[in-house]
């Protein structure tokens, strides 16, 4: 009889699921990002800022019913598609490097349809998680090997990353590139396949920044930020005087002045900034608490996926939110070099909350309560204990 309660557990969600608390967490989120973004976004050049919170507010209605749908799809049925997914992802990022392409803050990484626009390596990640969760859970006995549990999907991997490195887009390869790493270890990879790769990976990463002028200007801006505040580093300084003169409890709503065009993107990769002058140190630690909260959640709630494939998916999706969440704030704050990277469900931008709330949605939906057929099959198996 335990094992007929422990499986009632998993396919009822109760009223303290971990699913409550990653839908709370992202609502808040979305809707400090609002109220920030108006802020943010204040007139400039005669456009009104009202521009900025009705193409947010379009994305986040999309986002919403797209995410509902993929919370009903049958992620077992989803399966049989994957390998097309995975190859359209691919030539989408090869697309991009095409005349269709259109450059955007230096990478060439859009694809535009006259006035709409997407960012193909958004996209790219969903389909790698989708790949390395069904690739591992046919593989589970092999993962072990050399080839089929290292090499192979290594290759998936850096079949993303390379079209994105040759877009000169390194913050978000570097994102796939450490939630792919984390995706391999706890699909069962052996440390001693990952650690070297790690090393080579870091040393490539080095080899690109010091062989490009723009990504060294950036590093040496970091590493003197008070030297380079007028330079390469303006934004970051232009960010620590915004958490600084924030304080305790901020300056308030719409009193801020670095969305006075003193820092650039503010409504974008630097909102975080925003955030910390208005709102104060009090908000700030808030944010952090709740991307802490919703990360813990979906620990608890991906050990309630069905298999091994469906806890990948969870896994993968939760790590592409958590690291990017993680770079941005290190960003802000000073504690990493500029990667041009948004903070997820705050930052202002489609591309980037449609694929983030996808992810919420598969995190969702590996728990068999929200869907069908697993929630109908494990009521046949109670039945049959």
């Amino acid at each position: 009889m335990p094992s007929a309660t422990k499986r009632a557990n998993l396919a009822t969600p109760g009223k303290a699921s971990p699913a409550i608390f990653i839908l709370l967490s992202v609502f808040a989120l979305v809707m400090l990002g609002i109220t920030i973004l108006f802020s943010a976004s204040l007139p400039v050049d005669s456009q009104s800022p009202y521009v900025y919170i009705e193409k947010q507010a379009i994305w986040i209605v999309i986002t919403f019913f797209v995410g509902l749908g993929v919370l009903r799809v049958d992620l077992e049925w989803l399966r049989k598609f994957i390998w097309l997914g995975f190859a359209l992802s691919i030539v989408g990022l090869i697309l991009v490097l095409t005349p269709l392409g259109s450059v955007v803050n230096g990478s060439r990484s859009w694809i535009r349809f006259g006035p709409a626009g997407f960012q193909v390596a958004e996209f790219a990640k969903i389909g790698l998680v989708f790949f390395l969760a069904h690739y591992f859970s046919l593989c589970q006995n092999e993962r072990g090997q050399f080839f089929k549990g290292f090499v192979y999907p290594c290759l998936a991997i850096a079949a993303i990353l390379v079209p994105i490195l040759m877009q000169t887009d390194l913050g978000t390869a570097m994102i796939i590139a450490m939630a792919s790493l984390c995706i391999l270890y706890i699909a069962g990879v052996k440390l001693y396949f990952l650690i070297p790769s790690i090393v080579v990976g870091v040393g490539g990463v080095v080899a690109l920044i010091i062989n490009d002028k723009e990504r060294w200007s950036r590093l040496t801006a970091f590493l003197d930020m008070e030297g380079q505040k007028s330079g390469d580093a303006y934004q970051v300084w232009q960010a620590m005087l915004a958490f600084g003169a924030g304080g305790i409890d901020g300056v308030g709503l719409g009193n801020g002045r670095q969305q006075l065009q003193f820092l650039p993107e503010a409504h974008n990769d630097f909102i975080f900034a925003i955030v910390g002058e208005e709102l104060g140190l009090i908000a700030t630690l808030a944010v952090v608490l709740v991307y802490a909260v919703m990360f813990i959640a979906g620990i608890v709630h991906l050990r309630k996926a069905p298999n091994i494939y469906q806890y990948l998916l969870a896994g993968g999706c939760l790590l592409m939110i958590s690291v990017q969440a993680v770079v941005n704030l290190g960003v802000v704050t000073g504690c990493l070099p500029t990667t041009g990277l948004p903070l997820p469900f705050i930052s202002y931008g489609g591309s980037n909350l449609l694929i983030m709330g996808i992810c919420v949605a598969v995190l969702l939906n590996t728990c068999s309560a929200w869907q069908k057929p697993a929630f109908k099959q494990s009521k046949r198996k109670l039945k049959e204990i």
